[in-house]
């Protein structure tokens, strides 16, 4: 009995030493979490309450910019692409929140200069009626929010998805206005040397072609400035989608400037062309639709490969971010 007597006290004196294990595990934690609680910065809480308020006074402040936004991207031909901006600038930032959310938090007092800036910059966008300066004001406002409540840091990590909003911004009228003749005439100019090299007959005047059977201007819709707006928004998307250093990708946000330019002037050649080939008809309908899509696709085919040629001349160096 006396060795059975033993082996119950052991074991009452192990369950014993068990239970105060847990007990001082448990009084540990709780410590160690009243600890963390009392280090924990004060008005940390308050700071991201008053992020989210100012966040939301902003949202409100600029709803009716935003709104003039999308009614120009329905209606504006100079503006159309900008409704694509908002949309791909948020896919990023949702695809890369994981990483955003590993970079330190350090909030930065110059944030809150930098929305005042924004606020700045919105009143003088109403008081001059321009749509374009109060549309920038939502991309500093952004910025400054972000590097107010997060920080430089990842203002950086964020900045190609907060900079890429100022391409959702429709060309002022009066630059419009001021070039569009400008470059009309350019095209013009281009067609003529196209036509000439073709032994086309004929005689340029201005942004007028006259071929034997017809006359033929370049309107202000084949000017080329939407197409060039168009394509620079893609570029800049796909440069940074396919390109690893910045200087990669502004090198192919560049080409596409003289890419889009020479792509127009082809466009209003092959008009010329197909009008002294099938009779002024062939200048409009179906035949300048098809002529149009067609240059438009090419463009992007071309495009598509610069980009590629480039991703793999930068294979040779270690990935990077610029």
């Amino acid at each position: 009995m006396a060795p059975a007597e033993g082996m119950l006290e052991s074991r009452a004196t192990l369950g014993e030493g068990r239970h105060k294990f847990v007990a001082n595990r448990w009084w540990s934690g709780r410590a160690a979490a009243q600890s963390a609680a009392e280090n924990w910065p004060r008005g940390t809480e308050r700071v991201d309450l008053v992020a989210l308020l100012l966040l939301a006074a902003l949202t409100l402040l600029y709803a009716t910019v935003v709104g003039e936004l999308a009614r120009l991207w329905a209606n504006d031909p100079y503006a159309g692409h900008g409704m694509f901006v908002p949309a791909y600038s948020a896919l990023l930032l949702w695809f890369d929140r994981r990483r955003l959310a590993t970079i330190p938090r350090r909030r930065e007092p110059a944030g809150a200069l930098l929305v005042l800036t924004a606020l700045a910059l919105l009143a003088l966008g109403r008081w001059a009626d321009s749509i374009a300066v109060q549309g920038l004001s939502i991309v500093i406002a952004l910025a400054g929010w972000v590097l107010w409540r997060f920080g430089a840091r990842r203002l950086r990590a964020a900045a190609f998805p907060i900079g890429f909003l100022a391409l959702m911004l429709p060309l002022p009228r009066t630059v419009v206005d001021r070039i569009t003749l400008d470059v009309q005439t350019f095209h013009a100019g281009f067609s003529s040397v196209v036509l000439e090299l073709a032994g086309v007959p004929h005689v340029q005047r201005g942004i007028y072609i006259e071929l034997p059977t017809t006359t033929l201007s370049v309107a202000e819709g084949c000017n080329g400035l939407r197409f060039l707006m168009a394509l620079v928004t893609l570029a800049a998307a796909f440069a940074q989608a396919s390109q690893r250093t910045t200087g990669r990708r502004l090198l192919l946000v560049a080409v596409a400037v003289p890419l889009a330019v020479v792509a127009n002037g082809l466009r209003v050649s092959a008009l010329c062309l197909a009008a002294y080939q099938m009779g002024p008809q062939a200048a409009a309908g179906l035949t300048h639709y098809s002529i149009g899509k067609a240059l438009w696709a090419g463009t992007l085919a071309v495009l598509g490969l610069i980009g590629m040629l480039l991703r793999r001349g930068g294979r040779s160096t270690p990935p990077r971010d610029a």
